[in-house]
């Protein structure tokens, strides 16, 4: 159960880390852009680097898929060590994940962040640390990495977060009132084409 439960945390902090900051500048981006810039923008974050994205989520699950199985074994156990690919999996699909996550942010925002190279690093370097520990160990060492990226840009990004949620309520304010617009026009015309009955 505790190594399903840091399985689910590391999803989480994976969703966090695209979808609480990233994920809406780059929308906000995208609709400010126009004509052939805006179409290159989406092919190019939402095609070309959401693939890699995907394919990282799927490395991490696969490698989170054999450590749970070796920890639920009962000819092993959480003492023993994982052997094979899982743990390089682990690891690389979280390292994929960030990599290209970080250039998704970069080609969407022009911006870079120290905290997402810092976890890549960090990953890198505790990955052959996570090889020499056990099933259990290497699967919390990844969680606690993933939770700590969520604690620091929490405290750090904190202004910027709060300025980007009031820009999301904003441009969905707007969108609302374009779109209600939008209706009350048409709405207007359907009824001076309708015939009048004598």
């Amino acid at each position: 159960m505790a190594a399903a439960a840091l399985g689910i945390v590391v999803t989480a902090g994976l969703w966090w880390a695209h979808f609480d900051f990233i994920g809406p500048a780059a929308r906000i981006a995208l609709h400010a852009a126009e004509g052939a810039p805006r179409v290159a923008m989406a092919r190019d974050a939402y095609a070309y680097l959401y693939l890699p994205m995907i394919a990282g989520v799927i490395l991490f699950s696969i490698g989170n898929e054999e450590i749970l199985h070796k920890i639920t074994d009962p000819a092993g156990g959480i003492a023993e060590k994982v052997e094979g690919p899982a743990v390089p999996m682990l690891f690389g699909g979280l390292i994929c994940y960030f990599a290209v996550n970080l250039l998704f942010q970069l080609r969407t925002l022009h911006t870079v962040t120290w905290t997402r190279i810092g976890v890549i690093l960090v990953l890198s370097a505790a990955l052959p640390v996570g090889q020499h520990l056990p099933a259990l160990g290497a699967l919390t060492l990844a969680t606690v990495i993933c939770v700590a990226l969520v604690a620091v840009e929490v405290m750090v990004m904190s202004q910027s977060r709060h300025a980007l949620r009031a820009a999301v309520f904003q441009e969905r304010t707007s969108h609302e009132a374009h779109e209600a617009g939008w209706r009350a026009r048409w709405h207007d015309v359907r009824e001076t084409d309708e015939p009048t009955t004598p």
